[in-house]
């Protein structure tokens, strides 16, 4: 399905809600475009040489290895979700960067609720061979504020030797939109993986907590997350980090401020070899007495040759630090709206500035008039 995302009958408003939540439709520093909306493919465009990108189905029938991958990383009786994506046709893509092919600017797709009541099911297949390099940018989003529905989706992940895959997700939903990706990770041998979760605006429910095998020797896993949970927003997000390889590490980081909304942020690091390095850190910051941030972190080793730390830290914002900023003449709105920017400014190493930008502007209009 070649052809031009600016050929796609779409409004201003949501050319501008794509553009928020990293998905550009020009494709300028883009290595492709993968849109779904509600369950119908309106895009599949490739830019790059040494990336693959195609429908799920359609790599099924080109690649019979890749049966290999299929329901390898998650357990598809893990819970209710996941059955319903294993009892559902194939509807996602498969990304794959080939052997030694180095991707500078991300691949693009865009998860597009559009039809109220419409239950999206979702199963992504993405593998980084040997020495390659892979960056993708998923901006999901529902066409207003008054859509009712659901997007359940499972992704698989496979990190070759010496490979990387930075993987990011913006979302974007409504107030009665229910979320629950399903996320399962294999990284090899001196494989990084970096995954990064933005939710910066209203969700009734969003449920996430990839799972991460650090199987290789010296392999990488970052987990971070950028959330901020207005009234009527539930957000349940950790992920689990297995550092199964001698020498590998693991960091978990999240900022969260909750803004009369209910947050849970829960991560664990288990160390199952020697020479492990890990570390979690969890931030919050209340801004009303209404709603809550409950933070989780766990660590677990029976190896006494690793190195494992965790922090966590709920409050307020400080009270000297808004009259700092409103005895240089900013008003006392721009004063909180410049510390939680501030705040949820997450500099993620290895992260490409392309992706970084996307994440800044995400960010940045979400806490306008705050």
């Amino acid at each position: 399905m070649q052809g031009n995302i600016n050929e796609i009958p779409l409004t201003e408003e949501e050319k501008k809600k794509l553009l928020e939540v990293g998905v550009d439709v020009t494709e300028k520093d883009r290595a492709g475009t993968y849109m779904l909306v509600d369950n119908q493919i309106i895009e599949v465009k490739l830019l790059q040489k040494g990336v693959e990108l195609l429908p799920l189905s359609m790599a099924f029938e080109k690649y019979e290895w890749l049966k290999d991958y299929y329901w390898k990383a998650v357990n598809k009786d893990k819970d209710e979700y996941t059955r319903k994506v294993f009892d559902s046709p194939p509807m996602g893509y498969l990304i794959r960067s080939l052997p030694g092919a180095h991707s500078k600017v991300p691949i693009q797709a865009c998860f597009y609720l559009k039809s109220s009541n419409f239950e999206q099911i979702v199963h992504n297949i993405i593998i980084a061979e040997e020495n390659s390099e892979l960056h993708i940018i998923n901006g999901c989003i529902a066409a207003n504020y008054t859509t009712q529905g659901s997007h359940i989706a499972v992704t698989e992940m496979y990190v070759k030797k010496n490979a990387s895959i930075t993987y990011t997700m913006i979302h974007d939903w409504a107030p009665e939109v229910i979320v629950r990706p399903r996320t399962g990770v294999f990284v090899g041998e001196k494989g990084n993986f970096i995954s990064n979760y933005v939710s910066l605006k209203v969700v009734h429910s969003t449920q996430s907590a990839p799972v991460v095998y650090a199987v290789g020797k010296e392999a990488k896993a970052k987990l971070y997350s950028i959330l901020y949970a207005p009234e009527k927003t539930n957000l349940d997000i950790g992920g689990d980090i297995y550092l199964q390889g001698e020498g590998s590490s693991g960091e978990i980081v999240s900022r969260a401020v909750s803004n009369g909304g209910n947050i849970y942020t829960k991560g664990a690091l288990i160390g199952e070899a020697k020479n492990i390095k890990a570390h979690m850190e969890c931030s919050g910051i209340m801004l009303k007495d209404e709603g809550f941030i409950h933070t989780i972190p766990e660590l677990k080793t029976k190896f006494q040759e690793v190195e494992m730390t965790h922090e966590a830290a709920v409050g307020k914002i400080a009270k000297d630090e808004i009259e700092y900023l409103m005895a240089r003449g900013i008003s006392e709105e721009d004063a909180i709206s410049l510390i939680l920017r501030g705040f949820l400014d997450v500099k993620i190493e290895g992260l490409p500035e392309l992706l970084q930008r996307s994440i800044d502007i995400a960010v940045e209009t979400s806490m306008k008039g705050m």
